[in-house]
């Protein structure tokens, strides 16, 4: 449901709202090209679902496949899923282990390969249980800010030519749901859990004021959003084969992300003052414990915004 348009010359709320919005997004971006100048380095809903009593169909010894598990969300899930009894899988571009001394991630095992590879994602689907879709990045290759993402990316990483939203977030995750569905063709066979991690921004079409603001949002973040929503229509489409769980955190965080925790505040404060198109923020570990709590619970599925995930992770 679209909110009724509304005309920024009599709405006061709406005009102050959205510059608040924009202010801690320039603010988000003149932390990290300051801190990139310096050189500054740091380490590391809509809702069907239940009470949280409901019976698990994730057992120990069941297989997650994590795509982007050695990013900022994907590896704290590969963590919190070793906790738990998975056996992990994580496939990458550099197929690496982001922390070599850490003793959960050394139990993942470390794929490179290119998640737009058809015949890449097949033979890892084929033997989980279980999906994430953790893989993305903040600015594309056709941004112009993609030097910020050696500072907003946990891998560090710099997109390629290939790096666009489209290619990033949509079509790697569409090559997973295909996977699922051509290995699971019997009408009536049990559903697998794919989590896919959206934003919460993904969300302002249907909450107040929303649509103004993305309408005046810089022309990266559409296009962001547009990917990430394609996702979500696509695990709706695909509810025959999976059970789809859409997290829509706003921006994650824990205290080493130093590129965020300056606007952590004015985020929270803002939610808490009901401004209606700013959600809370999300600490990593709750997202990341959140996930996989939601694999594990056959009740849980569709849109998980952060009251679910925060209930989740309890």
């Amino acid at each position: 449901m679209v909110a009724p348009r509304i005309r920024t010359s009599r709405s006061p709320y709406a005009r102050a709202a959205i510059i608040l919005s924009f202010v801690a997004f320039a603010l988000y971006v003149t932390i990290n090209v300051s801190t990139m100048h310096r050189g500054l380095k740091y380490g590391v809903g809509n809702v069907q679902s239940r009470g949280r009593v409901a019976a698990t169909s994730m057992v120990p010894g069941k297989k997650l496949l994590v795509l982007g598990g050695s990013g900022f969300v994907g590896r704290e899930v590969c963590k919190r899923a070793i906790d738990e009894g998975f056996q992990v899988t994580s496939l990458s571009r550099r197929g690496e282990n982001p922390l070599p001394g850490d003793e959960k991630l050394s139990q993942v095992a470390w794929i490179k390969g290119n998640a737009l590879d058809q015949k890449t994602v097949d033979g890892l689907v084929k033997d989980a249980d279980a999906v994430v879709h953790s893989m993305g990045l903040l600015f594309d290759v056709n941004s112009g800010l993609t030097n910020l993402n050696l500072i907003t990316s946990g891998s560090r990483s710099v997109p390629d030519e290939s790096s666009t939203y489209d290619n990033i977030t949509r079509r790697t995750a569409e090559n997973a749901l295909n996977a699922i569905k051509s290995q699971r063709p019997i009408f009536g066979a049990k559903t697998i859990p794919f989590a896919f991690v959206s934003a919460a921004e993904a969300g302002w079409p249907d909450v107040q004021y929303g649509p103004q603001v993305e309408a005046s949002a810089p022309d990266w973040l559409k296009r962001y959003l547009i990917a990430k929503r394609n996702v979500e229509f696509m695990m709706e489409a695909n509810k025959a084969t999976i059970r789809p769980i859409i997290y829509r955190p706003s921006l994650i965080w824990n205290w080493g992300k130093l590129d965020v925790l300056p606007i952590i505040p004015i985020f929270n404060a803002a939610n808490a003052l009901g401004v209606p198109f700013v959600d809370k923020t999300v600490r990593v570990e709750t997202l990341a414990q959140a996930i996989v709590e939601g694999i594990k619970d056959d009740g849980v599925r569709g849109v998980q915004r952060f009251p679910e995930m925060e209930e989740l992770a309890a």
